[in-house]
């Protein structure tokens, strides 16, 4: 055991601290793995940190442990990159450009530059994108997570990566219900409910509900189907809960066997409208539709989020949620701009966007007969 007076491992300690090797909320080694790099006694060690503590360079949780101090400004911050990253399911898609525009409107205000990036929903693209974030040393990052069941424990790590290198994060979209990483989405449940009390109100009653993955916006949007029923004195079947399970969240090449399945059970549980969780899953059940013969909405009623998508992709007029891709965007980064400079105390995590309804030609009161151009 050396003789490592506590001064030294102090203003070493303090000198790695304004050198910004540890940021956020990133958690200090404990006193004792200081004591083994140092070489030194948890006693000498727990001094210096103690000193630390009264100067006000960190604080300590008996439960946490010992962290930055809120306030203390690194030398790193100094040399801020000026950089936000965001990520999300595809910059093509109308949608996402849209929050990417609301994003760099705000980011431009407060002097950072935007980098953006695509993930197309793979984890390998994903992993790499974290990995060059924190190889620019880049600010903060905003971006939409993947969930995928089947390599659950290398999706936490990609995320516990990047909250380990001190970097802001905030999610964008949807949000993994044990995570304490703050997110903005839009109100999945009221809109939910808005449509299905919709076609309650039309005389509606076998309401089946179709997704293809365990999304928590997915969860939400079925809370408020089931709150809707709920409201109107009826309890909603398990059984119009579908889930067809797709490989990959973007199913384009699985495609017609998700749009088969969804024909298949349109068919076995008889039901009058169709809430399709997404545009995606709702232009599957469009073209299961055109296969049966099914007419819209004489035969049966359809409703979806982000109409908007699909009816502009389809040339058609859905009934549907639209969620304020812009908006979000620009609440994001206001959150995050937040963040960055110190002045964001978050006691809930979420922030919620108001979704609009677009009253569409998709919905009928059951045994509704009109000619509205559907085949």
């Amino acid at each position: 055991m050396s003789n490592y007076p506590y001064v030294r491992i102090r203003d070493d300690i303090k000198k790695r601290i304004l050198e910004g090797e540890w940021l956020g909320e990133t958690r200090l080694p404990s006193s004792r793995d200081f004591a083994k790099t140092y070489r030194s006694s948890v006693n000498t060690v727990e001094k210096a940190i103690k000193e630390l503590c009264a100067d006000g360079l960190l604080k300590r949780d008996n439960r946490r442990g010992t962290f930055i101090n809120n306030g203390v400004v690194s030398l790193r911050d100094d040399r801020r990159a000026g950089l936000v990253a965001a990520s999300v399911i595809g910059i093509e898609n109308p949608l996402w450009a849209n929050a990417l525009r609301g994003i760099e409107n705000v980011l431009s205000l407060h002097g950072f530059q935007l980098l953006s990036f695509s993930d197309d929903r793979s984890l390998d693209k994903l992993e790499t994108f974290v990995e060059s974030a924190i190889a620019k040393r880049v600010d903060g990052v905003i971006l939409s997570p993947i969930f995928d069941r089947r390599e659950e424990v290398r999706t936490r790590r990609i995320y516990e990566r990047l909250k380990e290198s001190g970097i802001e994060v905030v999610f964008l979209d949807r949000h993994p219900y044990d995570s304490d990483i703050p997110f903005v989405t839009s109100d999945n449940i009221a809109g939910a409910y808005k449509l299905t009390k919709l076609l309650l109100d039309q005389g509606h009653r076998r309401i089946l509900f179709l997704r293809n993955a365990d999304l928590s916006t997915f969860h939400e949007r079925l809370l408020g189907v089931k709150q809707a029923y709920l409201d109107a004195g009826m309890m909603f079947e398990q059984r119009l809960d579908v889930l067809i399970p797709t490989e990959f969240e973007d199913f384009k090449d699985e495609f017609d066997a998700f749009a088969d399945a969804a024909g298949d059970k349109i068919k076995e549980t008889g039901c009058s409208a169709v809430f399709a969780a997404n545009d995606q899953v709702a232009e599957a059940v469009i073209a299961a539709f055109g296969k049966l013969g099914i007419r819209v909405p004489e035969d049966v009623s359809l409703v979806t989020y982000d109409a908007l998508n699909l009816n502009r992709r389809l040339q058609l007029d859905v009934t549907g949620a639209n969620q304020p891709f812009y908006d979000m965007g620009k609440t994001a980064a206001n959150l995050l701009v937040n963040l960055l400079e110190g002045r964001e105390h978050l006691s809930v995590p979420g922030s919620i966007c108001k979704a609009e309804i677009n009253f569409g030609s998709s919905v009928g009161p059951t045994g509704y007969e009109a000619d509205i151009g559907w085949g």
